[in-house]
């Protein structure tokens, strides 16, 4: 694996703080977040599986990540034979039962992201998508007044 395929850059305009820009380090599993600086602001350690499903997360921002493609990248199945049971699920109104392990694996990311200002929303029968946990804080805030 060489340098330009070892780490992936994402800059993530409202999701991260200014001039802010997340690491991935797929050979180390480490996902990190960098001032504009070049400080090391977080840094989490993910497992395999855990990489293997953020990272989509993140290259589909600041768009939804649909069922499917969270579904291929945790299980290595093609991406159509991932669409097939997907599509499947919601006729038979079996989704949860399909996409049960990826929302598991989801639930350990979301403590991952959470030091990043970042959540993972669930979209019902559609996918994921990444909010920032400060537009949700100062939403709570708005409702509290």
């Amino acid at each position: 694996m060489n340098q330009s395929e070892r780490f992936k850059r994402f800059d993530l305009q409202k999701l991260l703080p200014e001039h802010s820009v997340l690491i991935l380090d797929r050979e180390q599993s480490v996902l990190t977040l960098l001032s504009s600086d070049a400080m090391i602001r977080e840094q989490q350690l993910l497992s395999v599986s855990e990489m293997a499903v953020i990272e989509p997360l993140l290259a589909n921002y600041p768009d939804y990540c649909p069922y499917e493609v969270v579904l291929s990248a945790m299980t290595g199945k093609s991406l159509d034979k991932c669409r097939e049971r997907v599509l499947w699920g919601l006729e038979e109104g079996e989704v949860n039962a399909v996409m049960r392990p990826v929302r598991n694996l989801l639930g350990r990311c979301r403590l991952k992201m959470r030091p990043f200002g970042i959540e993972i929303r669930s979209m019902i029968h559609t996918g994921y998508l990444l909010v920032s946990l400060r537009k949700e804080v100062k939403d709570r805030v708005r409702v509290r007044e």
